[in-house]
């Protein structure tokens, strides 16, 4: 009876320390809609440093583990370097999650409570953050900021969702209404690193003439030099194209064809959901599709990290911009068209 009942306490013991998880690192445990058996990615930084993770999803779930004594942002990636999500972890969390490729901001997410608050506002908010233009997001980022300057989420909305082009001032302006506790310096600094990181590995590279198939069953040919500018826009189905659509047509529509060239190149996997794309964008400029998506060597050395993903460059090749912004994109277009 002695034994059953020391056996019974061991048993309770276990129970209670697996139910505390690993203080010495943090666990995602997610699933993505209609991933199948395939690679997902998790990017991060931790001590100064940008950690990069690959798992092999199956039935669309997964699970990673990371490191990271303090707060980071994690970014998740589909198979197709697609940014599926974002969650606040540090060691000792376990984040469980799900995602929808076709729908960012249809993300749910159970875990600490920042991360649970800010996945609750991109549910809330998903109409304005998938659909309005930059300043309208802007406004519904301030007022969550002003009526929550003590939560650390009004840092996260501030890093990830807030539009500081020619609008500088502004943003740090809001960003210094919050108070300190609720926007720790590395975390800001951490994500800032990540940002760096990731645009900057392949800047120095020039952007060499291509040749893909395009939309109207041909072959486009693609040089900077028969240009003054370039824009490269790498997609795939994902939410918020419209907006980007509409913010990249007022740009085309702006300058003529010889001073400024606009592709948009696909990374969808198979020609018929890229057609299907194509066809409801109904856009003037030409749209390419790359076989084998990411893995297609065309773009190995310019090193594509997510999409969606712009490219800015000059007639000689040289990268002007290259990141996450259309917005800052088109800036970088105006700003090299404007002389």
């Amino acid at each position: 009876m002695v034994k059953r009942f020391n056996l019974l306490i061991v048993l309770v013991i276990s129970l209670i320390l697996s139910s505390c998880g690993d203080d010495s690192q943090f666990r995602i445990t997610g699933s993505i809609d209609g991933l199948g058996t395939r690679h997902v990615y998790i990017m991060y930084v931790a001590d100064g440093s940008v950690n990069r993770f690959m798992t092999t999803a199956i039935d669309g779930k997964f699970v990673i583990d990371g490191v990271s004594s303090d707060y980071t942002v994690v970014e998740i990636f589909s198979s197709t370097k697609e940014l599926v999500g974002r969650v606040l972890a540090k060691n000792g969390q376990t984040i469980e999650c799900s995602f929808n490729p076709d729908d960012y901001y249809a993300m749910k997410i159970k875990g600490n409570k920042p991360t649970e608050q800010w996945g609750r506002f991109l549910n809330e908010n998903s109409k304005v953050l998938s659909t309005g233009t930059p300043a309208e997001v802007n406004a519904l980022v301030k007022k969550y900021v002003v009526d929550n300057r003590d939560n650390i989420v009004s840092s996260l909305l501030m890093m990830t969702q807030y539009d500081a082009i020619d609008n500088e001032s502004q943003a740090d302006s809001l960003f210094s209404l919050i108070e300190p506790k609720a926007r720790p310096e590395k975390l800001v600094d951490d994500y800032r690193r990540l940002l760096i990181q990731v645009n900057n590995s392949a800047l120095n590279v020039k952007v060499r003439p291509f040749s893909l198939y395009s939309y109207g069953d041909s072959m486009e040919r693609y040089s900077p030099s028969r240009s003054s500018c370039s824009l490269l826009y790498f997609s795939t189905v994902q939410s918020g194209r419209d907006t980007i659509i509409s913010t990249l047509r007022k740009a085309f529509d702006r300058y003529p064809r010889r001073r400024f060239k606009l592709v948009d190149v696909s990374f969808t996997p198979d020609t018929l959901s890229w057609k299907n794309v194509a066809r409801m964008d109904s856009v003037g400029w030409p749209q390419v599709w790359a076989v084998g998506g990411v893995a297609n060597s065309v773009f190995d050395e310019l090193n594509i990290p997510r999409l969606p993903y712009f490219i800015v460059a000059d007639s000689t090749g040289k990268q002007l911009y290259r990141g996450a912004s259309v917005s800052r994109a088109v800036s970088a277009v105006n700003k090299r068209l404007s002389h």
